[in-house]
């Protein structure tokens, strides 16, 4: 009996020291001692590992964005078809065929702009918001690039499943807390509005094929049909287009 207390106490101290020097290292520990580094190697795993997930440098999307809010006071259904643009390590294009015409955002790496029937602007956010990161082929290794100060908050149930729940420093857990399936390490849900679904393998890596995220009367939901990797793509689409509608 006293020889298996002494290997219990002896466990619980190696445990005490591994979770402390996550601690002193600057990282995040739960109440499992788990820490923010093992769940995003675990959603790095998940994906197809690091391998296959490196050799991807650009992707190009094409597919279905459905906005349906039908429940407010003057109905909305619309239904336009896109295509994206990314490439490593930040370039980002997302192009969408309205009825208006067509309608642009985009990242060179250094600004972020927006291109509508309203005219050409700036716009800080796009470079760094929640699509554009998820766009890029390898996501999963540059989090921490698009959102600094990851700390692990914990898990919570979503459904009938657990998850962990990650939350970058000075964003809003109600838009960028990540939850990663505890069974499964794929992030599922980022906030409380966009759920990440159908995911299937392209090039060895898994890509959710449909985002689904919720508004105010209704939802936008994102349906990629064709994804493609590392096609040559020119560093010129990228760039915010000057006011005669050419590039910059």
């Amino acid at each position: 009996m006293k020889k298996h207390i002494v290997v219990g106490l002896a466990l619980l101290t190696v445990q005490f020291i591994a979770n402390l020097a996550a601690v002193l290292a600057g990282e995040t520990v739960d109440e499992q001692g788990t820490t923010v580094d093992e769940v995003l190697e675990r959603y790095i795993e998940a994906l197809g590992g690091r391998d296959a997930i490196e050799k991807l440098t650009t992707r190009v999307c094409t597919g279905q964005v459905t906005t349906d809010l039908r429940s407010r006071e003057i109905p909305i259904l619309e239904i336009h078809m896109f295509e994206a643009y990314t490439e490593i390590p930040r370039s980002f294009l997302f192009v969408t065929y309205t009825d208006a015409g067509i309608e642009r955002m985009g990242f060179d790496g250094e600004v972020g702009w927006v291109k509508d029937k309203c005219g050409i602007r700036q716009h800080e956010w796009v470079g760094r918001d929640k699509l554009a990161w998820l766009l890029n082929p390898q996501n999963a290794l540059r989090i921490k690039e698009y959102f600094p100060g990851l700390s692990l908050s914990g898990t919570e149930r979503i459904g009938g499943g657990r998850v962990y729940v990650v939350i970058p420093h000075e964003r809003s857990k109600a838009h960028y807390a990540f939850h990663f399936e505890v069974e499964t390490g794929l992030l599922v849900r980022i906030g409380y509005y966009w759920d990440l679904q159908d995911y299937r393998k392209v090039d060895g890596v898994l890509f959710p094929h449909r985002i689904e995220t919720s508004r105010k009367g209704g939802s936008t939901t994102y349906e990629f049909r064709e994804i493609r990797h590392n096609v040559p793509v020119k560093d010129s689409i990228f760039a915010m287009p000057n006011a005669l509608g050419g590039p910059r």
